[in-house]
């Protein structure tokens, strides 16, 4: 069964950029740090690329209260470490997700 995915982007006061990406129901997961609005926009794309290869859509959020404290999202990473193949994202996406799943039973 897909699950709808929806994201936030945040512009922080020192001029960096957060993402939240919310697996619903109600599973929300953070990466922190963009150098640049463009960043994370790319990041999300790279999202998309992910879900859609479970058949889980991507939709942009609308802003809700309580964001900022949402968990830091599994493969945050340093970005020097980050997979650069949209396969090796989506194998490392798998398995944040799949471990999130065993805890959440």
């Amino acid at each position: 069964m897909s699950r709808r995915v929806s994201y936030r982007i945040h512009d922080r006061d020192d001029g960096l950029f957060d993402a939240a990406a919310t697996v619903a129901p109600d599973k929300t997961y953070r990466r922190e740090g963009f150098a640049s609005l463009a960043d994370a926009e790319e990041w999300i794309d790279g999202l998309r690329v992910l879900m859609a290869a479970i058949g889980a859509p991507v939709v942009q959020a609308q802003p809700e209260p309580g964001l900022r404290d949402a968990p830091p999202l599994p493969f945050s990473a340093a970005r020097a470490t980050e997979p650069k193949t949209a396969g090796a994202r989506l194998r490392r996406f798998r398995d944040a997700m799949s471990a999130s799943e065993d805890e959440a039973d």
